[in-house]
């Protein structure tokens, strides 16, 4: 095993030990904290999401297609508009909710 691809996946276990989101979970969570309804709906989104992400095991090739969405897809967390952008066509589609 390269030092790289050592180094790589320490860092992977290490950001699971702490509880990070891989990339394909965080693209999840943010298109659920566009749910209209807090609380139960969201949290069932959220959950779904994790189920998701588990039950595919999402590979390298998988995360990274995540990793490029969340360059484009808006954060509810730091854009109070990025519910609205991703219900247009172009929001969709930069969030990967669209073919």
């Amino acid at each position: 095993m390269s030092r790289t691809l050592a180094a790589t996946a320490l860092l992977s276990l290490g950001l699971l030990a702490q509880g990070c989101a891989t990339p394909c979970e965080e693209l999840g969570q943010r298109i659920c904290a566009c749910q209209t309804t807090a609380g139960t709906a969201r949290d069932a989104c959220n959950r779904a999401i994790r189920a998701q992400v588990l039950d595919s095991q999402a590979g390298e090739a998988e995360q990274e297609a995540c990793y490029q969405k969340l360059k484009t897809c808006p954060d509810p967390g730091a854009d109070a508009t990025a519910c609205d952008q991703m219900k247009t066509a172009a929001g969709k589609a930069a969030c990967g909710l669209a073919y």
